[in-house]
């Protein structure tokens, strides 16, 4: 039990660490954090004997209607969302990088990390999906996490609460399917759209 919760606290701040680590022993590498993160979590994720990484998804016919309705929901929402990435390196690490990374360490390993210690109780549903305590807390991580990317601001808590209701959304897909896969599809539309948003505002205020 206190395996797996050490575990999920150093997956939820794997990425503080590796640029901690850079900072003090490889500097110069700075702006190649996330890509020193990525290799990471890649190289270590096989060790997980419990994972949706993996894994293809199941429950097809419940789960392509849900999906299909996350979508629409996931572009409205990215036109709100306040994420303005810069730069070709940036843009691409924010829609690709991120979301397969993040998907891997809290949907494909972190939540069923947290199945061994917390009970699969169903607390509500969403979207015909159950809503489960290991989901709940692993979209809790996943919000905090983002405060490894930005400072603590109105925005930054902005981002940690879309984070906790898409992570809710994203885990309990993941619950359903059994992988990773219709999470990772969702999380790169929304931070696609987000950037698609972002840019055409800009145009519109610099016209």
């Amino acid at each position: 039990m206190y395996l797996a919760l050490c575990i999920s606290v150093l997956l939820t701040f794997s990425y503080k660490l590796v640029d901690v680590l850079i900072k003090k022993r490889l500097k110069g590498m700075e702006k190649h954090t996330v890509l020193v993160w990525a290799v990471l979590i890649i190289v270590v994720t096989p060790f997980f004997k419990a994972g949706y990484v993996f894994e293809m998804p199941t429950s097809y016919e419940k789960a392509i209607p849900i999906f299909g309705a996350v979508a629409l929901v996931n572009i409205a929402a990215a036109r709100f969302s306040g994420y303005n990435p810069k730069g070709k390196y940036n843009i691409t690490n924010f829609i690709v990088t991120y979301p397969i990374i993040e998907e891997i360490i809290f949907r494909g390993l972190l939540l069923p990390n947290l199945k061994l210690v917390f009970t699969s109780v169903e607390v509500i549903q969403l979207f015909y999906m159950p809503v489960t305590v290991p989901v709940i807390i692993s979209a809790l991580l996943f919000a905090i996490c983002h405060l490894q990317y930005y400072k603590l601001s109105a925005q930054c808590i902005r981002f940690i609460v879309i984070a906790f209701f898409g992570g809710i959304i994203l885990g309990a897909i993941t619950e359903l399917t059994q992988s990773i896969l219709f999470a990772l599809v969702l999380h790169i539309i929304f931070n696609g759209f987000s950037v698609i948003f972002a840019t055409r505002y800009k145009k519109i205020k610099q016209e």
